[in-house]
This record gives C-alpha cells, sequence and structure tokens, in this order.
C-alpha cells in the first residue's frame, strides 16, 4: 500500500484502464448515473461525524469526498489501483492510497464503514475479500456493496442489437477477467455465510433513454470495449454501431442495467 504517486496496475488496464481516453468522460456519467442513489443509500446509515470510512475502488473521488463531508470530525481513505484521477485538492479528512484489496491489508477494526460500488463482480476473488473485509470492521461496522447486474431483457427483444451488444461485452469480460454479471444477486448470501449479520438487499432499475445518464454509461462503454469485441471476432463494429443507434433511439426506453445494493454488520 503506498501514495498517489504509486505506478497504476489492473486487470481492465487495456480495455476499460484510465489510460484509455474515454475513461474520464465514462467515470464521470457514471458519477452522475449513480452518485445521487448512493449518497441516499448511505445517508440512511447516519454514520457519525467523527466515523472512519473505506472508500474500495474511488474512481474519480467523489464518493470518497461526500463521505468526507458527512464525517468532518472522522477520516476517509480511499483507494485505488491507479490513483491519478483522484483530485489533488481534497479535504484534510481524506488520504488516498495505492491498494489492492485482493491482496493488501488493513489492520483489524480500521472502519466503521467499507464502501465499493461496482468494485467486486470484476474481481475473480470477490468472495476472499468479503471475508477479509469484516476483520478490517470495528464490531457494529457496516459493509456497503453496490454491484450492477446485466438486466437485458425487459423491453429488449432478443433481436435487439443493443441487447446482443450489451450481452456480448458482458459475456467478454467474464471470460477475459471474471467478471460475474450476477454477483450482485448472489453478494448478500455470501455475507450472510461470512458472518455479516442484519444483511439487507435492494435493487434499483433505471431507465435508459437518450439523454440519461445510464445511457452514457452504456454507450461510452459500448466505444470502449468495440476494438476488444472486434479482435476476438466476437462483433463487427457494425454490429456494435447498431446497438448503439438503438440505444440514442428516442422512441426507445429500456433497462439494460440494475444496480443491487447490499450492506451488512460485523
Amino acid at each position: 500500500m503506498s501514495t498517489d504517486e504509486s505506478p497504476s496496475t489492473g486487470h481492465y488496464e487495456d480495455e476499460l484502464g484510465h489510460a484509455n481516453p474515454l475513461e474520464v468522460a465514462r467515470l464521470r456519467a457514471i458519477t452522475e448515473a449513480f452518485d445521487p442513489d448512493t449518497e441516499q443509500r448511505l445517508s440512511a446509515l447516519r454514520l457519525p461525524e467523527d466515523g472512519r470510512c473505506l472508500e474500495v475502488g474511488a474512481g474519480t473521488g467523489t464518493t470518497a469526498a461526500w463521505l468526507a463531508a458527512q464525517c468532518p470530525r472522522g477520516h476517509v481513505t480511499a483507494t485505488e489501483l491507479d490513483v491519478r484521477l483522484m483530485p489533488r485538492d481534497r479535504p484534510d479528512n481524506l488520504d488516498v492510497v495505492h491498494h489492492d484489496v485482493t491482496v493488501d491489508e488493513f489492520p483489524e477494526h480500521s472502519f466503521d464503514l467499507i464502501h465499493a460500488r461496482f468494485v467486486l463482480m470484476h474481481l475473480p476473488q470477490r468472495e476472499q475479500v468479503v471475508e477479509r473485509m469484516r476483520r478490517w470492521l470495528v464490531p457494529g461496522g457496516t459493509l456497503h456493496l453496490e454491484e450492477l447486474v446485466n438486466f437485458p431483457c425487459t423491453g429488449m427483444p432478443e433481436t435487439s442489437p443493443l441487447r446482443r451488444s450489451i450481452e456480448t461485452a458482458w459475456s467478454m469480460l467474464a471470460d477475459a477477467y471474471g467478471m460475474e454479471r450476477n454477483w450482485g444477486t448472489r453478494a448478500a448470501s455470501v455475507l450472510s455465510r461470512f458472518g455479516y449479520r442484519e444483511v439487507m438487499a435492494e435493487a434499483s432499475l433505471p431507465a435508459s433513454r437518450p439523454g440519461a445518464p445510464v445511457a452514457e454509461v452504456s454507450r461510452l462503454s459500448l466505444i470502449t470495449l468495440t476494438p476488444a469485441l472486434v479482435e476476438r471476432g466476437l462483433l463487427s463494429e457494425e454490429e456494435v454501431e447498431a446497438g448503439i443507434s438503438e440505444l440514442l433511439d428516442p422512441a426507445r426506453v429500456s433497462f439494460p442495467l440494475a444496480v443491487i445494493a447490499v450492506r451488512g454488520r460485523r
């Protein structure tokens, strides 16, 4: 574990790494699409002003900065494999560290809250991470996970180019990196198995229409992944473009992504 100057590594560096020219825009779209619900869920936890929080996979740091404002007498640790997109100008009670949650540790009883959004779904070691993070929580501390779930069937026929593009992209990420598209549906059971208490789960299903933030997330993700999809012979550029055209069709509303939020206490 080291400070901001550490080099970047990561499973998705070639496809969805921070060096990709579209990655900043994609992460900002994720922020716009999902930060409001994240903040609402975390607000319901009523964190103490002196709370100690860990934000895993902090991205551009918006949720970490929000947590720092909620815990002005506490402390927030934001971790990333690539910290270059984290702002240099940040609150005094927010530290950024280079940290690999699959191998790097924190001391036992370090945090009142651990939050990770769209992180564990990408990690083949996800269950071991859930087990290890429990040790990092104080007794009564909360682990709060948010995960995307592929949900293309609602309003999207099997012949839909968008459905095919999204499903093929998810399958490629699963095959190449061990992403699990339905991890969010299993997470609550895994938390219970590893001894978390008061485990709860809820789902949201944002509508995707032209101009909606979730549509921009899908558009930028598909554009970013197109070279890999074409190189692997999974889709042609024309097929992906047809999917994106459907995404931008003002006459269509689709539900390509669900978010499942799961929390449990040590």
